[in-house]
C-alpha cells in the first residue's frame, strides 16, 4: 500500500511539473525587467548623455562650464589615442553656434543625436548589440 501511495504522489508531482512547464507563462519571452541570461539591458538616454558629458567636461581646465578651443586641444594632446582621430574637426561639429566654446547643451545635443542613431530598435535603450564598436 505504501508503494502505491508513493507511486501516486510521484505521478501527480510529475504531471504538475509537466503542466507548469507547458503553461503560456513559462513560454513568454523575457521582459525588459527580466532579461535572458547573458543579455545586457543597455543604457537609457539620460545615462548615455551623463557619461559622455562627464567625460568631455574633464577638458574644462578653468572650471567655467565651457570648453574653449585651447582647453579642448590641450586635453586631447595630453590623451593621444583616447579620442577622436581629428579633435579639431570634432570640436567644430560640437560647437553648434560657432562661438569657439563647447557648452553642456551643445555636448548633450550631439550625443542625443548619436543615441537616436544607435537605438536601432527605438526602445529607448542602446544595447551592446546596437553599438558595433562594443560588440563582444
Amino acid at each position: 500500500m505504501a508503494d502505491l501511495a508513493s507511486t501516486a504522489r510521484l505521478t501527480v508531482c510529475l504531471s504538475l511539473a509537466v503542466l507548469v512547464a507547458a503553461s503560456p507563462a513559462s513560454a513568454a519571452p523575457p521582459t525588459a525587467t527580466s532579461p535572458a541570461p547573458g543579455t545586457h539591458l543597455g543604457v537609457d538616454l539620460a545615462t548615455f548623455l551623463t557619461r559622455h558629458r562627464t567625460r568631455l567636461m574633464k577638458a574644462d581646465a578653468d572650471g567655467d562650464g565651457r570648453i574653449s578651443q585651447a582647453e579642448w586641444s590641450a586635453w586631447w594632446a595630453a590623451h593621444p589615442g583616447k579620442g577622436p582621430s581629428d579633435p579639431e574637426r570634432r570640436f567644430r561639429r560640437i560647437d553648434a553656434n560657432g562661438d569657439g566654446a563647447l557648452t553642456v547643451e551643445e555636448i548633450d545635443a550631439v550625443f542625443a543625436k548619436r543615441f537616436a542613431r544607435l537605438d536601432v530598435d527605438r526602445d529607448g535603450r542602446v544595447t551592446r548589440a546596437e553599438r558595433p564598436c562594443r560588440v563582444e
